[in-house]
C-alpha cells in the first residue's frame, strides 16, 4: 500500500494534523539523538503550516533543515522557498541549497551535505497538477536517473516548465532515506491524479514516488 491517505473536512484540521504529525517526529529524534532533519516544500499551500510548527514545543536549535527543492534565486528573492521557510520557521538551523557559484557545484555540494543527515527524520513534500514533486518535473532532462529510487542519494540541477526554470533538487533516492515521507495535497483535481498513479496509471513523476514505498498523504478539499 504505496499511500496512506489522511483526509479531512477542512484544510485547517488537515494543516493541524500534519503540525501534530511533524513535530511528534522531530521531539521523538531530539530527545533521542539530541538532533532533527526535516526537508519542507515551498509554495503556496504549505505557508499556513509554518506559523503551526513554529508555535510547537520543540527546541527548533537542535533541527536541520532545508527546502525539499529550490528554485536558481537569490536567497532573498521572493520566489526563494529558503526565503519563505526561513520566515516561517525562524529558530530552525536552515541549510541553504546555494553551496556554489554556479547550478551544479551548488547541487553537489548540498546533496553531500543532506547526505551527512542521512536518515532524515521527516520529509514533507507538495505536489503539482503535472504530478511533480520536489522539482522533478515531468519530461525535464535527467528524470529517469533522477527518480531511481536505487540511485546514490544526490541532489541536481532541474529544469521546471515556468519561470525561474532553474533548479535545484533532490532526487528520489535521497528523499526516500527518510523515517518519515508525507505529500501535503489540496483539492479534487489532486486527489484523483494520485489515486491514479496509486494504480499505477499514467507516467507522473508522483507514481514513482508512490510505487517507491509507504508515503503518508494528507488531503483536503
Amino acid at each position: 500500500m504505496p499511500a496512506v491517505f489522511h483526509t479531512f473536512a477542512t484544510r485547517t484540521a488537515c494543516l493541524q494534523a500534519l503540525a501534530d504529525e511533524l513535530v511528534s517526529h522531530l521531539q521523538h529524534a531530539v530527545a533521542g539523538l539530541g538532533r532533527a532533519s526535516l526537508l519542507l516544500p515551498g509554495g503556496s499551500s504549505p505557508a499556513p503550516l509554518l506559523p503551526l510548527l513554529a508555535a510547537a514545543e520543540l527546541d527548533w536549535s537542535r533541527v536541520q533543515a532545508s527546502p525539499s527543492d529550490e528554485r536558481w534565486v537569490p536567497a532573498e528573492d521572493e520566489q526563494s522557498n529558503l526565503r519563505l521557510l526561513r520566515a516561517g520557521v525562524p529558530g530552525a538551523q536552515w541549510l541553504d541549497p546555494r553551496q556554489g557559484p554556479t547550478p551544479e557545484q551548488a547541487a553537489q555540494r548540498w546533496g553531500e551535505q543532506l547526505q551527512s543527515w542521512l536518515p532524515l527524520t521527516a520529509v514533507l513534500l507538495g505536489m503539482g497538477e503535472d504530478g511533480h514533486f520536489a522539482s522533478l518535473f515531468p519530461g525535464m532532462p535527467g528524470l529517469a536517473a533522477a527518480l531511481d529510487a536505487g540511485a546514490e542519494p544526490a541532489a541536481l540541477p532541474a529544469l521546471a516548465p515556468s519561470e525561474p526554470r532553474l533548479r535545484l533538487t533532490p532526487n528520489l533516492a535521497l528523499l526516500r532515506r527518510s523515517d518519515w515521507l508525507g505529500l501535503l495535497v489540496f483539492g479534487s483535481t489532486k486527489r484523483a491524479l494520485l489515486e491514479q498513479a496509486q494504480q499505477g496509471l499514467g507516467d507522473w513523476p508522483v507514481r514513482q514516488l508512490l510505487e517507491s514505498g509507504v508515503v503518508q498523504v494528507y488531503w483536503a478539499e
